[in-house]
């Protein structure tokens, strides 16, 4: 009988297949098994928005078809879990913020290990924060004006 090390519950390692957004893909562990991740602490514009498909396409060229180590913060009804990503040492939630392709965010308490590397992007003017500054609006505002135009309609 061989014994195979497992890593903690909150911990996977899986294959990036797919990326949905600038936020979120879809991996496969060794098992075979699909995972839903979102990462976490941050929020890249949508699809439809101004720099949401290069951030996507920036998502995939950093994690596509790659192993990368989750470390699970918290995991949704719906199943999908919320995560950082690590490509080796590197931190995938940390570097899109950084190359200005998302927004940190803190969530309830606003509070993010990340808002320095926003500033950062911001003062350098990487990624959106180099768009024209009426098409820079952060995700969850635009969703929200999205949803108010629908349901004025």
């Amino acid at each position: 009988m061989s014994f195979t090390p497992t890593l903690p519950a909150a911990e996977q390692t899986c294959r990036v297949i797919r990326v949905q957004d600038g936020d979120s893909l879809t991996c496969l562990t060794t098992a075979r098994q699909r995972l839903e991740v979102h990462l976490a602490d941050l929020d890249a514009p949508e699809i439809g928005q101004p720099y949401g498909q290069l951030a996507q396409l920036q998502l995939f060229r950093l994690v596509y078809n790659k192993s990368v180590r989750l470390e699970v913060v918290d995991q949704k009804r719906y199943g999908a879990r919320m995560a950082h990503v690590y490509l080796g040492e590197t931190h995938i939630n940390g570097e899109m913020v950084r190359q200005g392709s998302a927004w940190a965010y803190g969530g309830a308490s606003g509070d993010s290990s990340l808002a320095p590397l926003e500033a950062e992007a911001k003062s350098q003017q990487h990624g959106l924060w180099g768009l024209p500054q009426a098409e820079i609006a952060p995700p969850w505002q635009w969703r929200s004006d999205r949803k108010n135009q629908l349901s004025s309609r």
